[in-house]
């Protein structure tokens, strides 16, 4: 049975799964909660591509200086993007996005190293 919660119950906006309990938001803009169910499936050969490559960039971000994640953090921000610096330093890394890259640090002047693609 699915309940219902409020987008501030956890102090934040959420949404995917959090510890045993999947959270959407419903066609209305209500948060919806249910028990999170185990994948009837084990995950397709690209599926399991994918996310290897998402788990390489990830290790690539972790990996940099905190004066270079701290960089891309200002960019994400200064740029105005509705995400973080590690979600957009993951994004041009496996999309391979270099010249939205490119056009952000022109626009915001902060510049950034280019992460190895994925």
């Amino acid at each position: 049975m699915a309940h219902t919660v409020p987008p501030s119950a956890f102090g934040l906006i959420v949404s995917g799964d959090v510890a045993d309990i999947t959270i959407y938001t419903d066609r209305f803009g209500k948060k919806v909660a249910y028990p999170k169910s185990p994948p009837k499936e084990p995950p397709s050969h690209l599926q399991s591509l994918l996310r290897n490559r998402f788990k390489v960039a990830q290790k690539s971000y972790m990996l940099e200086s905190p004066s270079s994640k701290a960089d891309w953090e200002l960019l994400a921000q200064k740029a105005n993007l509705c995400m973080t610096g590690q979600n957009l330093y993951i994004s041009v890394s496996m999309r391979r996005t270099y010249d939205i890259l490119d056009t952000l640090m022109n626009q915001t002047g902060v510049s950034v190293n280019p992460p190895i693609p994925v």
